[in-house]
Order: C-alpha cells, then sequence, then structure tokens
C-alpha cells in the first residue's frame, strides 16, 4: 500500500515517476494499467503530469514581459490616484440623494397642504358667494318691509281719518253704536243719517 501523491488517498499499485520519484494511483496519474504494462522497458522513465508539463518558465529581469508589467502596474497606480477623489466623491453624491429624498418628501407634504388650502378657499368662496346672495335678498327683503311699513300707515292714517272718539259716554254691553250717534247728533242740533 501507498499514498497516492495526486490525490492522498491510499493504493495497491500505480507508477511511479522516474523524475520527482512521487507515486501515483493509475487516475492520477493518467494512464490505465493496461496501458501502463504495455510500456514494458519505459515504464522506468514514465514521468508523472506535473515533471511532463515542466517547470515554470521564469522570465529574466530584462524580458519584454517584465517591462511591461512594470508599464501596467505604473498605469494602474495613477488609475488609482485618479480614483482615490471618488470615495469621497461617491460620499457626497449619497449625501446629496438623501437631501433630494428629504426635498422630495417636503415637497410632496407641500403640495398636500396646498392641496387642502385650495379645497378650503373654494369652499370659503362659495360660502362667500352664499352670503352676498343673501345679503342682496336681505336688502330686497328691508325695501319691502319698508314699502309695506308705508303702506300700512297709509290705510291706518285713512282708517283714524274717518273716526271719532267721543268721551264721557259710559259703555254698555251690546249697545248699538248708529243708535247711539244719532241721539247725540239730535242733542247737538246735528241730525246724523244711518247710511250703510
Amino acid at each position: 500500500m501507498f499514498t497516492c501523491s495526486g490525490c492522498g488517498l491510499q493504493h495497491s499499485d500505480g507508477p511511479v515517476c522516474s523524475l520527482c520519484k512521487n507515486r501515483y494511483d493509475f487516475g492520477c496519474a493518467g494512464v490505465t494499467e493496461t496501458g501502463f504494462r504495455k510500456l514494458g522497458d519505459r515504464k522506468n522513465n514514465w514521468r508523472c503530469p506535473k515533471c511532463k508539463a515542466g517547470p515554470p518558465l521564469s522570465p529574466t529581469p530584462n524580458s519584454p514581459a517584465i517591462s511591461q508589467m512594470d508599464s501596467v502596474l505604473e498605469q494602474l497606480s495613477h488609475i488609482n490616484l485618479r480614483l482615490a477623489p471618488l470615495a469621497s466623491l461617491m460620499e457626497d453624491i449619497k449625501s446629496i440623494k438623501s437631501d433630494v429624498i428629504s426635498l422630495k418628501s417636503s415637497l410632496e407634504m407641500a403640495h398636500e397642504l396646498i392641496d387642502k388650502f385650495s379645497s378650503t378657499v373654494k369652499s370659503l368662496e362659495s360660502r362667500i358667494a352664499k352670503a352676498e346672495e343673501m345679503a342682496n335678498d336681505v336688502s330686497g327683503l328691508r325695501a319691502e318691509i319698508t314699502k309695506l311699513n308705508q303702506e300700512l300707515d297709509i290705510r291706518d292714517q285713512w282708517a283714524r281719518s274717518n273716526n271719532i272718539e267721543i268721551r264721557g259716554i259710559p259703555q254698555k254691553n251690546n249697545e248699538d253704536l248708529y243708535d247711539l250717534t244719532q241721539k247725540i247728533g239730535n242733542m247737538c242740533n246735528f241730525p246724523v243719517k244711518k247710511k250703510i
């Protein structure tokens, strides 16, 4: 039994890399057991997938890749410097957004108040119009009452102009005024004729 260098599990059989001397199971080695057995003497020269890939190439200090990397890093540094003020700008934008939301809320409240005031003003205007109509009616009624009072005064004066008042004669129940008037006229030598 051995521990596979690829998956770390225990296995009973598998190839050994001729370069790194690590042992792998057939699945991690990338070869079937039958295929590995058919290699014959070449089994001793078998290499694992890592060793087949070879070591990574490291660029030389003067290679164009390093100068390009330096250029990219320098550009990134400049970009970072340019983007640094954006953080405070974003905070300012958040603050402005909050202020705009607050202003919008205040405007909505102001619109509601204006609508209420507008409906109140309309109600007051209709009441004032009704009051003005009533005032016109009242002045017309006053003029009519004055006219009626004048007519009553004229009628009262006309009715009184035909009346006479006699004092000193005792009043009796069921007396005949026409008869009484004739008697008084006869006593004064002023005959009164009864006209109906």
